[in-house]
């Protein structure tokens, strides 16, 4: 396992200050270590760039935001959207893997420059962190099992019901407060997890009716699991944004990196690829982006409490080299795991405080692991070993199981650390003959043209296949099916993609690389299909490199982007670009539509109803925002009486109720039949006497 140098640093420097003290030592078990205080947040950025490496913490356990992929490397749209910012900004980006609950802590602490990870912008959050402008904006859902046959439409339809929610989460706070302190459930009726992963699992097992969670999160897992199913939405919007030190000068170059990757088409590319939903529905504009952050009082009456924290240090034995070499192990055998953990935070660590296992790869990834307890007080500053016996289980594989720091009231904290092992199957049976199959890695490059001492990246795209291979020259490469390799030929090269099939037959495709003073830019226009029947849709992509513009049919767009397109009969889309000498390339792509169907009429669509207080003292105003497709017009309704009646489809309202209580606004689309979409507002305070 390995972490940033960023612990190495912290310990060097704990060690010159300790050695200074007479009588304390770093090793393990000595509780007299001094405590580096965090970095001034004036001078983050300015040590950013000195050192050349931009730090984030993150929680992987919330795709498709974070993730560890097949191959145990972190992935996700936050991970992606990180380096994107670091290529920007011009520096190297490394992360930290912590529980989610505590990634706030972290960027108190110092232990990261930055903290990403669906991290929504909360009152209570901005007392103790700056954050950068919006960069997403979605819904939040209720997620049950498929034989649940309730619609949830408001709080009051999860009454009697077991809620799962995610620890440290803005979902446990709405739960909190608007279920449980308004007695729509009991206090036992709401449980609260470590992980999505746990909300899931439960959810799987019948010991829990709903939870609430994210709603591209919660597709994704009724993709992966089709015995859940989606039951209500628009609970508690989703609004992420980057967090970083109070008072920290890297917002502005972080807010400053945002704003380009939105304005270039980047952003879009990310949305495209990893959450696969339209931009424009979770992209905030600018405006509504803005977060202003608190200036914290100059002076504080009241000690502000100790902070829970813990940094990895090493792997004492069965080192996994970060998942690329798992130690081996039989089926069944017993084995431990050691680990030496650092306490970097400003709270003593208790006896009963203990290391466990909260989620893995595989259902089997637990090892048979109980939880570690800490078994001694351990003092900010301090170093300590912590060992977990496990086993290897029966089945075989390769299994990385994830553990946390927990304190005594079941909370959360501090860096992931994990075990890695693989138990090969000795006698793996073989698997029969796959059908014949179409080869085509669509094989291509940011330019095919260089000038001697420059770069290009060479990119393929291929599925279901059972190896992928990058030869250049006599070395042999494993590589992924969508995967890319920047090549820096010396003179005209060409290079080989192999690619084997599942029949086991060897493919080469082979892309010449042309060193010298030739065009540098390159077009590739495809779709994923060119024949299609009436009423289906295709999606065009186009992949165009060291332009001006881009056009499709006239339209501006972004050099490396996608777009479905559904034609009612067979169209021919062109694809233009302006190169930097004024010329211009073009490529085209005929679609053929097999007997074309006249489009049906469409029923009305609600994209977004969004309200911009769930909550409000009595006598202010609420303001509500509407998008809606193919409505010939909408009804706003505040418990069930009319506010806006017959009004456009894409518009705005105000209300500002004159009671305290619960108000539910409904918005319904009518058009060819109708829609429906619930918001809650709770107006709080005394009511008129």
């Amino acid at each position: 396992m390995q972490r940033s140098l960023r612990i190495f640093w912290l310990l060097a420097i704990m060690a010159v200050l300790v050695a200074l003290l007479p009588g304390t030592s770093l090793a393990s078990g000595n509780p007299g270590l001094v405590q580096q205080p965090p970095p001034d947040p004036a001078t983050d950025w300015a040590r950013v760039q000195a050192a050349g490496t931009l730090v984030f913490g993150t929680a992987a356990d919330y795709p498709p935001f974070e993730f560890y992929n097949s191959n145990f490397e972190l992935d996700g749209f936050d991970i992606a959207l990180a380096r994107a910012i670091g290529e920007k900004l011009g520096v190297a980006v490394e992360f930290n893997d912590f529980a989610f609950d505590g990634l706030v802590n972290a960027v108190r602490l110092g232990s990261v420059d930055a903290a990403i990870g669906a991290i929504s912008v909360t009152p209570d959050r901005q007392q103790v962190v700056d954050f950068t402008n919006l960069y997403y904006i979605g819904n939040s859902v209720a997620l049950a099992t498929a034989s649940f046959t309730g619609t949830i439409n408001a709080p009051s339809d999860l009454s009697g019901l077991r809620v799962g929610v995610q620890r440290g989460s803005t979902y446990q706070t709405w739960a909190q407060h608007v279920l449980v302190d308004a007695g729509v459930i009991a206090q036992d009726d709401l449980t609260v997890y470590s992980t999505p992963s746990e909300i899931i699992r439960d959810l799987r097992n019948n010991s829990l009716d709903v939870g609430l969670l994210g709603q591209l999160t919660a597709e994704l897992a009724v993709q992966r699991n089709p015995a859940l199913q989606v039951v209500g939405a628009q609970f508690n919007q989703q609004q992420f944004a980057i967090a970083a030190a109070q008072g920290s000068s890297l917002i502005e170059p972080l807010n400053q990196a945002l704003l380009e990757l939105q304005s270039d088409g980047a952003f879009a590319d990310l949305v495209n690829r990893y959450l696969q939903v339209n931009p424009d529905s979770v992209t905030p504009d600018e405006e509504a982006a803005v977060v202003e952050n608190v200036t914290p009082p100059a002076e504080i009456a009241t000690p502000a409490p100790c902070i829970k924290s813990m940094a990895f240090v090493a792997d004492l034995n069965l080192d996994d080299q970060n998942m690329t070499a798992p130690p081996i192990m039989t089926p069944g055998q017993d084995f431990v795991k050691s680990w030496r953990v650092l306490n970097n935070g400003s709270c003593a660590w208790a006896p009963d405080f203990a290391l466990s296992y909260v989620n893995g790869n595989r259902i089997e990834s637990s090892m048979s692991g109980s939880p570690v307890p800490v078994g001694r007080t351990v003092q900010p500053g301090e170093t300590i070993d912590l060992s977990a016996s496990l086993r290897a289980p029966q089945t075989y594989g390769v299994f990385q199981g994830f553990w946390q720091m927990r304190d005594n009231l079941g909370q959360y904290f501090g860096e992931v650390v994990w075990v890695g092992i693989q138990t090969p199957d000795p006698n793996p049976p073989a698997p029969p003959p796959p059908p014949t199959q179409e080869i085509n890695p669509n094989l291509r490059a940011d330019t095919n043209y260089i000038a001697p001492g420059q770069c290009t990246a060479i990119r393929w795209d291929i599925d279901d296949v059972n190896a992928v291979y990058f030869i250049d020259g006599g070395n042999q490469q494993g590589v992924g099916g969508h995967d890319a390799h920047t090549v820096c030929p010396g003179g005209t090269t060409t290079y080989t993609l192999r690619v084997v099939d599942r029949n086991g037959a060897t493919h080469d495709f082979t892309i010449t690389i042309t060193v010298s003073g030739a065009p540098d830019y390159s077009i590739n226009f495809w779709a994923d299909a060119t024949d299609i029947s009436g009423g289906q849709c295709t999606t065009l992509r186009w992949d165009v490199r060291n332009v001006q513009a881009v056009y499709l049919d006239g339209e501006g767009v972004a050099g490396v982007s996608a777009r479905e397109v559904c034609p009612g009969s067979s169209k021919t889309y062109t694809l233009n670009a302006v190169k930097y000498d004024g010329g211009q390339d073009a490529r085209q792509v005929t679609v053929n539509v097999n007997s074309p169907q006249p489009p049906p009429a469409q029923p009305p669509v609600i994209r977004r109803f969004t309200v911009n207080s769930n909550e409000i003292p009595r006598g202010q105003c609420v303001n509500f925002d509407w998008r809606t497709d193919n409505a010939q017009g909408v009804n706003l309704l505040r418990n069930g009486g009319a506010i806006v009646a017959g009004g456009p489809g894409n518009g705005s309202a105000q209300d500002c109720p004159d009671a305290v209580g619960l108000f539910e606004y409904k918005l319904v689309a009518y058009g060819v039949g109708q829609t429906e979409q619930n918001v809650t507002v709770n107006v709080a305070g005394p009511q008129p006497r």
